[in-house]
């Protein structure tokens, strides 16, 4: 089915964008109005580095069960669920009142949220074939890059022409209802699922598995029977791919990056800048304004270009945020053309490797265990990103004249060297481990 011209798999994959977006909202909102929150509640940045950390932990467990739950049970059905959640512990953070409380509710909203990301690129990856997988991921990796750059504005000011931080997130909380109706109406976890596919777009969403022989035109029913037939992948195989285990710690670095730049650039503009609320909203919407286009032209290129060799753009990704970061750790005055300079640097070359890496295990496996595959990916990257929010936190150094986040900002410039090294061993184009979801010969032989 098209809409016009446009393919029915990218009506999913906007669909998924602007879902997946309302529900980042909450992140963002509440790093950008961390400042107020916590002279409110009496915050001190500890708390705060604490409060990242806690949401982080339980969220990168919760990535790997809800990638289990989505392969057995459906995508659909689990971004439902993460919806609901999402809704109601937003409307939550607009009623704590101390630090506890605030720490209870961070900790509460990771293990329940972490329920989003995994159904949703469940979905795509099995839509979209190897040629256009790294677009779609690029425009769901929108979600968490161009959402800070409208909702950390629209946060600020908004927060401000209240004169109540609050308000922002009894109202956030209430645009849940349209992630939940998109998703209810427009959303199917598999192309054969919806009425209105048409014999290309269930070619086009099984196209790998027919140039592999793994099935035959027109028997897409048999895929989804004999994956679950198989029982999927066992966890240990997954780390018999060279690539996989390179994806994981790809994985961290990018989430220690973009957690790092969440929570700590509002909070390093105020300090160091002393940059007002609302100003601090636009500054920092050129960082994710930057990402956007970074992902997409990465994306593209690595699509279109270089015909599915992710390891390219990934290295890029790397090669070019390591001198950004390393110059924001050397800008400690007020410097406003080479702050804009940073910002946009590292937001493009920072975002450039979503849609490449988060499409490999894909392509190492199989879209039926994706879910397993990728769950644990994002598992480990938020896990360890929660212990890097209290490194960056312990680094920033408290002096006569303010705070120094120098010695953070080098923290994440030493990650993205490692990034570099990782993302020199993902290779796509070899099979490295069998397919357990199909089994060819089986296919053939009926």
């Amino acid at each position: 089915m098209r809409f016009g011209a446009i393919p029915y798999r990218w009506v999913i994959a906007v669909t998924l964008f602007v879902a997946y977006s309302i529900q980042y909202l909450d992140r963002v909102k509440t790093n950008v109005l961390n400042p107020v929150i916590a002279h409110d509640v009496g915050l001190s940045t500890a708390d705060l580095g604490t409060g990242a950390f806690l949401m982080l932990l339980f969220y990168g467990p919760s990535q790997y069960v809800s990638g289990i739950l989505t392969d057995r049970f459906g995508a659909k059905r689990i971004l439902i669920f993460s919806v609901i959640a999402w809704s109601i512990m937003t409307a939550w953070m607009a009623h704590i009142q101390t630090r506890d409380e605030y720490f209870f509710r961070m900790a509460l909203f990771g293990a329940l949220v972490g329920t989003e990301y995994v159904p949703s690129a469940r979905i795509l990856m099995r839509w979209f074939n190897k040629e256009g997988r790294a677009r779609a991921q690029a425009l769901l990796s929108w979600a968490w890059i161009l959402t800070p750059a409208w909702a950390s504005v629209f946060a600020t000011q908004f927060a401000h022409a209240a004169g109540d931080w609050r308000i922002v997130f009894y109202v956030t909380a209430a645009f849940g209802v349209v992630p939940l109706l998109l998703i209810l109406v427009i959303v199917f976890d598999r192309p054969e699922q919806f009425k209105g596919a048409t014999p290309e777009d269930l070619e086009y969403a099984y196209r790998d598995e027919i140039e592999r022989g793994e099935i035959r035109a027109g028997h897409y029913q048999d895929v989804e029977a004999k994956a679950r037939a198989s029982g999927g992948i066992r966890f240990i195989d997954l780390f018999k791919s060279q690539s996989y285990i390179a994806v994981v710690v790809v994985d961290i670095v990018m989430q220690i990056t973009l957690y790092g730049a969440l929570t700590w650039i509002p909070l390093y503009l105020s300090d160091v800048f002393h940059f007002k609320l609302q100003e601090m909203g636009l500054w920092s919407g050129l960082y994710f304004a930057a990402g956007a286009v970074g992902s997409f032209t990465s994306s593209y290129l690595s699509d279109k270009v270089f015909h599915g060799n992710r390891r390219i753009m990934i290295l890029a990704c790397f090669v070019g945020l390591a001198p950004f970061v390393f110059l924001l750790a050397n800008l400690n005055e007020a410097n406003p053309t080479m702050l804009a300079v940073c910002l946009c640097g590292m937001g493009f070359f920072g975002n450039m490797a979503w849609g490449p890496f988060l499409t490999v295990p894909a392509e190492i496996f199989s879209p039926e265990v994706y879910g397993k595959a990728m769950g644990f990916v994002n598992g480990a990257g938020y896990t360890v990103a929660a212990f890097s929010a209290k490194i960056f936190a312990s680094l920033v150094v408290v002096t006569a004249a303010g705070k120094d986040y120098s010695n953070g900002w080098l923290f994440i410039g030493a990650c993205v060297l490692v990034g570099i090294v990782a993302a020199s061993f993902i290779r796509t184009r070899e099979n490295e481990v069998s397919q357990p979801a199909v089994n060819p010969a089986a296919v053939k032989a009926g």
